[in-house]
């Protein structure tokens, strides 16, 4: 086992602390054409976005470190690996030839990273295929997993489509039963088919000038109980140095209203968004969730 870059994975997913919510509001114009259940929405919408990106950016970010140390040193002449310290990390089968290969990021009971943010339980990938090879697949399950205290529950799979015509990588991306809860008993629900392309990052082994394009739709119940639907007009922009997203709009609807518009802004790597209807604009400003205790 190479012991450097399984302290670099490790390192990686502890580090991974990349989600925020919405609030500190201030107006432009009246409210009446916006009620404070969708105003709620697009907050709450961050919130839920950027829990389940967290997980899932430590799983990729654990398979892509997994798939160098395999195909770029001996450990293919071992049958399983593990680290111990927080998480722990297991490999079933990280050898060059056997699919499927299981990796498991073991929080335990209470796992302090970056920033101060806590987790438990575990993240299990289930991968077929290398991480760069069109038609590979991965699972990604959440099991029994929190973050500063809110369940987050969901299993996403992820397919390699291969490249566009901009020669860019793209991956299909489907969230199964995706759900939050917090205080035991506010939950909010989401599943989506998206896709992500990779514009930027790719040549490099430098994860920090990773960049996303990612479009599609998602739906699910809100905090309050009522259904939304969501849909991505002008792709989101995803840059991994950047804790915000730093551009794209999304239309969302709530029940049977007319929909109303997110929009995190130009490209600049701030705090800002806004959400429109019609020649109403309300401006929120985006940060971490506080830090709660498990």
């Amino acid at each position: 086992m190479k012991t450097r870059k399984w302290i670099f994975l490790v390192t990686l997913i502890a580090g991974t602390a990349l989600f925020f919510t919405s609030c500190q509001k201030s107006d432009t114009g009246s409210m009446a054409k916006l009620s404070d259940d969708e105003v709620a929405t697009a907050r709450d919408n961050t919130l839920m976005e950027n829990l389940l990106d967290d997980a899932m950016d430590a799983a990729d970010q654990a398979v892509m470190t997994v798939d160098d140390w395999i195909y770029n040193s001996d450990g293919s002449t071992l049958k399983s690996a593990t680290v111990d310290t927080c998480p722990k990390v297991t490999v079933d089968h990280p050898d060059s030839t056997r699919w499927p290969k299981v990796i498991t990021i073991d929080y335990g009971d209470l796992c302090t990273g970056f920033y101060g943010h806590t987790r438990s339980g575990k993240i299990v990938i289930t991968i077929w295929g290398r991480y760069m090879n069109p038609g590979s697949k991965r699972v990604v399950e959440l099991v029994n997993y929190y973050v500063n205290g809110i369940h987050v529950e969901g299993t996403r799979t992820v397919m390699n489509e291969g490249r566009n015509n901009a020669g860019n990588l793209v991956f299909s991306v489907e969230l199964k039963n995706g759900k939050i809860t917090k205080n035991d008993t506010t939950i909010m629900t989401r599943e989506y088919v998206r896709f992500r392309e990779w514009v930027n990052g790719e040549k490099t082994r430098n994860r920090w000038d990773d960049v996303f394009f990612i479009t599609g739709e998602a739906q699910g119940v809100n905090f309050r109980g009522h259904s939304y639907h969501k849909t991505i007009v002008n792709p989101l922009e995803w840059a991994r140095t950047c804790r915000f997203i730093k551009s794209g709009t999304v239309s969302i609807r709530i029940d049977d209203k007319p929909p109303f518009t997110l929009d995190y802004g130009d490209g600049t790597c701030d705090n800002l968004a806004t959400i429109t209807r019609g020649d109403v604009t309300k401006e929120i400003q985006l940060k971490y969730h506080p830090r709660k205790k498990h």
